[in-house]
């Protein structure tokens, strides 16, 4: 994420647009080569190190606003550790005592002083069974600028600039009042994502729409609240790269700038922005896969998707695994329940009392430790099953309970 001030913005007829970089500029992607060369090159060493050698890079460049947000980006991506074989709060307790008997320490011995710090040092060495030099290193290892770069992953400069031009989009939503998004007909997989992100991040929201004709969303922001929480401010901004994987969507945030005034910030799926998120897979588990594989064998007019019907309880959605839909208008759900731990379910049975649907097939495995009676009060069709969901048993259900909607 980038710092606020680190943001590139103009403002136009009450609108704010994001001064987005060329990803494909040749001077851009040689800047953003340099960088990724430089945490390369300093792995191993302390982040002291590679601050100076970034303030250094940055005195023989043009754009330090380009230059500080890359930096800053692969921060957030390197693995910085103390390194030392003592824990350095003990080296300094152990140095402050010692050196507290031999008062005073000196660098170099005379005849009223004989303790130097080599010789402290060498005798806190020899008891920890370590050099003199891990000593002196380790005593304050802990301070950030002391850490030492463990881990970077190689990366691309391309993927290293779109990654910024998110990351820029991100920080005008740090303090969105709202958010209102309208999310085209998509793919399950793809709706589901969506949903799985507002409920991840925690954020207040209103649904309306359905699969077919696709849905509205108004996310309330931090500025909403009686006092602005930047926490929530940044949660708002982690949620768009999840916005940015649906094929069409628009987004209209109200956001607070300059003070006290209000202004939109809108993007739209011709935006450009790529999002660095992993593409949802098909499936959450090879249960359902299976599952899919063998109803789709089956001889009948009974067709099928995932995900599809989400329903909204204000503080979170239920999205059933499977829908059922005939060609006459009937429709039927199925959610299934396949490990267990009790705060699972525990929310898995209370959004089943909430959902009161009456055409919901509930696949529950018998290896959990639940039975007939955990389910007593809760509308549909149950099944048990061992390892496997078999699919002519669901179809079966599925007749008999799915409703024209």
């Amino acid at each position: 994420m980038l710092p606020a001030n680190l943001l590139r913005y103009e403002i136009d007829n009450n609108e704010i647009h994001v001064a987005y970089v060329d990803s494909e500029s040749e001077s851009h992607q040689a800047t953003a080569s340099d960088l990724i060369e430089l945490y390369t090159a300093h792995i191993g060493r302390s982040k002291g190190e590679l601050t100076n050698a970034l303030a250094d890079y940055e005195d023989d460049g043009t754009d330090y606003h380009l230059i500080r947000g890359l930096a800053k980006l692969l921060e957030d991506l390197s693995d910085f550790a103390i390194h030392s074989p003592i824990e350095p709060e003990v080296l300094r307790e152990k140095i402050f005592a010692d050196s507290s008997k031999r008062h005073p320490v000196v660098i170099e011995p005379n005849l009223l002083h004989q303790h130097t710090r080599s010789t402290v040092l060498t005798e806190i060495a020899n008891e920890f069974g370590i050099s003199a030099d891990d000593v002196s290193r380790g005593m304050y290892a802990d301070l950030d600028e002391n850490r030492v770069l463990m881990k970077f992953d190689p990366l691309t400069p391309q993927w290293l600039l779109d990654r910024y031009n998110v990351a820029l989009a991100q920080a005008v939503l740090y303090r969105a009042s709202k958010m209102t998004l309208r999310i085209y007909p998509d793919i399950p997989t793809k709706y589901k994502q969506i949903f799985k992100f507002i409920k991840f991040f925690k954020l207040m929201h209103v649904i309306n729409g359905n699969h077919a004709d696709g849905y509205q969303i108004t996310l309330d922001g931090p500025v909403s609240m009686f006092r602005l929480s930047q926490k929530y401010g940044i949660r708002m901004a982690l949620f768009l790269p999840a916005l940015l994987q649906c094929d069409r969507w628009w987004m209209d945030a109200k956001v607070i700038m300059r003070g006290d005034a209000y202004y939109h910030f809108k993007l739209t799926d011709a935006c450009e922005l790529r999002s660095h998120y992993q593409q949802p897979s098909e499936f959450d588990s090879k249960l359902e896969q299976r599952f899919a594989e063998q109803f789709k064998k089956l001889d009948t007019a009974w067709e099928f998707e995932r995900e599809t019907e989400i329903i909204d309880f204000k503080e979170t959605v239920f999205i059933p695994d499977f829908s059922f839909l005939h060609p006459d208008g009937r429709r039927a759900l199925m959610e299934i329940v396949g490990f267990w731990t009790p705060d699972y379910l525990r929310r898995k049975l209370w959004k089943l009392r909430q959902a009161k649907r009456d055409n919901i097939i509930i696949a529950v495995s018998d290896r959990l430790n639940c039975t007939k009676e955990d389910f007593r009060d809760i509308h549909g069709e149950l099944v048990f099953f061992k390892t496997r969901i078999d699919s002519k048993v669901v179809l079966d259900r599925v007749e008999a309970c799915a409703l024209v909607e």
